[in-house]
C-alpha cells in the first residue's frame, strides 16, 4: 500500500476504530519514530491544556 492509500483507509475508518489505531498502533510506533524536536513539539500540541480542558470539565478532573 502506498502512503495516500493508507491515509485514505485510516480516515475512512469508523471513529472507534480510529481511536483504537491511536491507542494501540501509534503508541508502539512513537518511541521509534518520534525522536526529534519537531516531532515532539507536534505531539505536545495534541495534549496541551486547551485540548483537554473540555474532557476535564466533563469528568470533573477525574473525581
Amino acid at each position: 500500500m502506498m502512503y495516500d492509500q493508507i491515509k485514505s483507509a485510516v480516515l475512512n475508518l469508523e471513529q472507534s476504530e480510529q481511536k483504537r489505531l491511536i491507542l494501540e498502533v501509534l503508541t508502539e510506533m512513537l518511541p521509534r519514530v518520534c525522536t526529534d524536536e519537531e516531532c515532539l513539539s507536534q505531539i505536545r500540541n495534541f495534549v496541551d491544556e486547551e485540548t483537554i480542558r473540555t474532557y476535564r470539565e466533563q469528568h470533573m478532573g477525574g473525581i
